[in-house]
């Protein structure tokens, strides 16, 4: 399966949605394209174009209500040709035609109109949205903003992205840059969502992250900067150590850091109650890295005191506890019973604990 994605501006050059182009080798890859697209759609509204064959499989029903369908008019084919637009049109979700200006039962049918650069009729004024693609120049742009066309995409205004099942990894550079500042004690969001904006895979797993059972949301959350903001510190950093460090780090097996993930989530389990909240991430970053050495010396040049003591020194409260949780994991039973009064912990009360980490580790890497 390959991908093309591009971005979509309004008049005021705000990035208001993406397109997204796709081939298939095989029908059975369908729905990977759905759950492809709304990674790529990053929370926004996505144009996604069907053949009439497609609609005739009623393939857009697969997609979610940010899916705007983009369908080619035809004089032969019309509207009440396609059982599945009847469908679209009675959930009210927009469909966006190009040339729909040849039949007026297309105008009726459809709420965007799509042009290329060029082609009769795209200055005309209209009670429809308009979209012009193919934007190369000023030249191109400037006149369109001012006959009232809405929404513009081209290789002027942003280059198309090509995607070859991209959810394999995250643009490493970025990566780097967020770890660097999610290891300070304090960082700043606006940043974190300015950097996690410019890829194409971080965003849809943060979304992805923060709408998993387990958090308490009343609607489902769909831009970055709303999940940056629920989430809070601690979750952000937890977010970027997983999926922009652990999964990404191929010099070990992915059974060893599904093993390290729940390992850091015992360790911040342990942590919330043996140490207070403001230790819990921290804890789970130790146990996450120590035994992989997967944060680089100029990462560890940010981190908290107490933090790179427990990783270089291997001391202080936040190793001991990863001690702790390392001699409950190997059955060391006796050094258990000797480290778990620092911690005011019952051995025996850790299974619990220590399922409910592995159940949570498991979640990740299953893609």
């Amino acid at each position: 399966m390959l991908l093309r994605r591009y971005p979509i501006f309004n008049r005021r050059l705000a990035l208001v949605a993406y397109g997204i182009d796709y081939q298939l080798a095989d029908p059975a890859e369908w729905p990977l394209l759905a759950a492809q697209c709304r990674l790529l759609a990053q929370g926004r509204q996505y144009l996604l174009p069907f053949t009439h064959e497609q609609l005739d499989e009623l393939r857009p029903l697969l997609f979610d209500q940010d899916t705007i369908p983009l369908v080619e008019a035809s004089a032969e084919r019309l509207p009440t040709s396609f059982p599945v637009l009847e469908q679209w049109r009675d959930y009210r979700r927009r469909l966006a035609v190009h040339g729909a200006q040849r039949e007026q039962r297309w105008l009726s049918a459809s709420r965007l109109l799509v042009f290329w650069m060029g082609e009769e009729g795209i200055r005309q004024p209209t009670e429809h949205k308009r979209m012009a693609l193919g934007i190369e120049s000023w030249g191109d742009f400037l006149p369109l903003k001012e006959a009232g066309v809405d929404f513009f995409a081209g290789g002027f205004l942003a280059r198309p992205e090509l995607v070859n099942q991209r959810a394999a990894q995250p643009d490493m550079k970025l990566v780097q840059e967020i770890l660097q500042l999610i290891c300070h004690e304090e960082f700043s969001f606006a940043r974190v969502a300015t950097l996690l904006q410019q890829d194409a895979w971080l965003p849809g797993q943060l979304l992805s992250y923060v709408n998993a059972p387990g958090f308490d949301h009343a609607s489902p959350i769909v831009s970055v900067n709303r999940a940056l903001s629920y989430l809070g510190e601690q979750e952000i950093r937890k977010f970027v150590l997983i999926y922009g460090l652990a999964r990404v780090s191929q010099h070990i097996p992915e059974a060893c850091t599904r093993m390290a993930i729940a390992r850091g989530r015992f360790c911040e389990l342990i942590a919330l109650s043996a140490l207070g909240k403001s230790a819990a991430s921290w804890a789970f970053l130790v146990g996450l890295v120590l035994d992989g050495s997967l944060l680089s010396e100029q990462l560890k040049a940010h981190l908290p005191k107490d933090v790179k003591r427990a990783l270089e020194s291997r001391e202080g409260p936040l190793f001991h506890l990863f001690l702790l949780v390392k001699c409950y994991e190997q059955g060391d039973w006796p050094l258990l019973a000797q480290l778990a009064p620092n911690y005011q912990l019952d051995p025996a009360k850790l299974t619990p604990i220590y399922f409910q980490a592995q159940m949570w580790g498991q979640a990740f890497l299953a893609t």
